[in-house]
């Protein structure tokens, strides 16, 4: 065809397939039935979900298909199903993923309280209250739980556990892309000092602070 077809990234990856056109759908969901039926995977992690709550145009479905299919398949009915509730467009859906009961979610809001709360920011004391106890604002509809939320503090984006006590800002010269790669917002405290040190009272700080994320 010669007619132009604008692409749509919502993964930071490429152009996204609609997860929701019924072939795609199908594959999507013959492909966790045989991870299942074969591997005995006990669970998935779906990166970027909210990606597979799109039509062909990006826009937003309330019920998206592929999504409800998944929770109401009777094979899959005994795994753990975990989405990532945003994607690289803009869609957050912490608290409001769809999810027929069946969903739970990566718990952004609770990462990102704890992360104030514990370098000492001012004006957080109520949030991590409601996080630490459950987000029951959050997941509070549909008979939705508080193990609903799965609550972390870091993962294999952004920065790692050292890092968060270690560095104000990212340094990722050695990408090659100047350091443009990666979240700039990362809710981080060095302690004191910017990087790898040898003064031991902020080592020591470092320490005590990895130790209160836990």
């Amino acid at each position: 065809t010669e007619q132009y077809e604008q692409m749509l990234n919502y993964t930071g990856c490429g152009n996204t397939v609609n997860a929701n056109h019924p072939y795609v759908s199908k594959f999507i969901l013959d492909s966790l039935k045989h991870w299942v039926r074969e591997y005995h995977v006990d669970g998935f992690r779906f990166d970027l979900a909210s990606a597979l709550c799109r039509d062909e145009k990006g826009t937003p479905l309330a019920s998206p298909p592929v999504i409800r299919a998944i929770a109401k398949d009777p094979e899959l009915s005994h795994v753990k199903l975990i989405a990532e509730p945003w994607d690289c467009g803009g869609l957050y859906q912490v608290g409001s993923f769809p999810n027929w009961d069946r969903w739970s979610e990566w718990n952004g809001s609770y990462r990102d309280v704890m992360r104030r709360f514990i370098k000492g920011d001012e004006g957080c004391k109520s949030d991590f209250a409601r996080r630490i106890s459950g987000s029951s604002d959050l997941y509070h509809v549909n008979k939705r739980k508080p193990y609903h939320s799965i609550n972390f503090i870091t993962a294999h984006d952004g920065f790692t556990l050292r890092d968060l006590v270690s560095y104000n800002e990212k340094h990722n010269m050695a990408n090659g892309e100047s350091n443009n790669d990666g979240s700039n917002d990362n809710l981080s405290w060095n302690c004191g000092s910017e990087g790898v040190t040898n003064d031991a009272a902020v080592n020591g700080l470092r320490w005590r602070q990895m130790k209160n994320f836990q």
